[in-house]
């Protein structure tokens, strides 16, 4: 029986990865070909030569892959499979062998944990760095925009003509800068003045400094300190310059979003919004198995009267009732409403319920 078992698994595993890769291979080419037409203004108004077109599309293969359609994929080749195996009447002949149910959909479950790790594993290493890529390709390479900024310590640190900005933290819902100093420099790359600031806003059209110092030094060396509780300003940068630097979450590693919270929460600053996508980084890949829980007793109840095209539609309805409320969540958290926590887990939780008390009720 065991054996008999073993032969079971290695049937089912093998079908199903072949309709999965199908299914996720067809999914990619659909998110590229969107993503093409996208930029496809860009490419022509910047008259981008195809490598950097095929390099633009290769780094965001991963990020389509683990952050758009892994989920969707692992959905749609559980639908097919079992619904494939239940119109030609395997799963009726398995159940008559006296294989159970979850006998049969074990090893999907098992595909189902090792696709989620490496969900993670991928959005941990290979994300992160294909989407600071493709910003420096976009940015530098094809709108030939100078490399401005750069990050180190976890703090943003950006140059123009006469001057670096060090920032600590980017707010664009209030259009402010946290932890900010502003060096200067003359022609021959001497600081003349140094100005901190707790918080520097744009307001109509201006920037405003509050609580801080400015340093100036003369040629002598001495330094002359003036403490201000507000200040207003003359920088040549919009809040546009700054807003485009933003360090994103989706850049950022697990391990480097938490360090980078910690290092802005031990600074006072509001980090809310950078919880919510850290707690999401953790949640996002039980979908892969949380997709498998609904998409087992979708199947085996549409198995014989569904096809293709219905699986496609049972796929994109669920996909979107989860997409709407996950984002839904997301917003609740950033906002306030609900805590980051909980904002990011209890749409894998709500969907994950309705998956196991859905597969409980299919009769075995």
């Amino acid at each position: 029986m065991f054996e008999s078992h073993r032969v079971l698994h290695r049937y089912v595993i093998r079908e199903y990865l072949k309709i999965f890769s199908l299914s996720l291979s067809s999914l990619l080419l659909i998110y590229v070909i969107v993503l093409f037409f996208q930029k496809v203004d860009l490419f022509v108004r910047n008259k981008a030569p195809f490598h950097l077109i095929f390099l633009y599309l290769l780094y965001k293969i991963p990020e389509v892959i683990f952050q758009w359609t892994l989920p969707y994929g692992v959905l749609l080749a559980t639908l097919l499979t079992l619904g494939a195996l239940s119109r030609h009447s395997e799963i009726t002949a398995m159940k008559a062998g006296g294989v159970s149910l979850y006998r049969i959909t074990f090893p999907l479950f098992f595909i189902a944990l090792f696709i989620s790790l490496c969900s993670f594993l991928g959005n941990e290493y290979l994300v992160p760095l294909t989407n600071h890529k493709t910003r420096y390709l976009l940015s530098v390479q094809l709108r030939k925009e100078p490399p401005a900024s750069f990050f180190k310590n976890y703090k943003i640190w950006y140059r123009s003509d006469h001057h670096i900005f060090n920032i600590q933290l980017l707010d664009p819902k209030k259009q402010a800068l946290k932890g900010f100093t502003l060096y200067e420099f003359d022609e021959q790359f001497r600081c003349t003045q140094r100005i901190d600031a707790s918080e520097v806003k744009w307001v109509n059209g201006k920037w405003k400094f509050y609580d801080g110092s400015v340093r100036d030094f003369d040629e002598r060396g001495s330094i002359q300190t003036t403490p201000f509780r507000e200040l207003e300003v003359s920088l040549s940068e919009n809040w546009e310059s700054f807003q485009n630097i933003e360090r994103q979450s989706r850049e950022m590693s697990y391990t480097e979003l938490r360090t980078y919270i910690q290092r802005i929460q031990s600074a006072g600053y509001d980090s809310t919004r950078y919880l919510v996508e850290l707690y999401a980084k953790l949640s996002y890949p039980f979908l892969n198995l949380i997709m498998i829980l609904i998409g087992v007793p979708f199947a085996l109840k549409t198995g014989r009267s569904g096809g293709v095209a219905l699986s496609i539609g049972v796929s994109v309805m669920i996909g979107f009732a989860y997409g709407v409320t996950f984002y839904v969540f997301l917003s609740f958290g950033k906002s306030g409403i609900l805590s980051p926590f909980l904002s990011s887990w209890i749409p894998t939780i709500l969907f994950g319920l309705a998956g196991i008390f859905a597969l409980m009720s299919t009769r075995q």
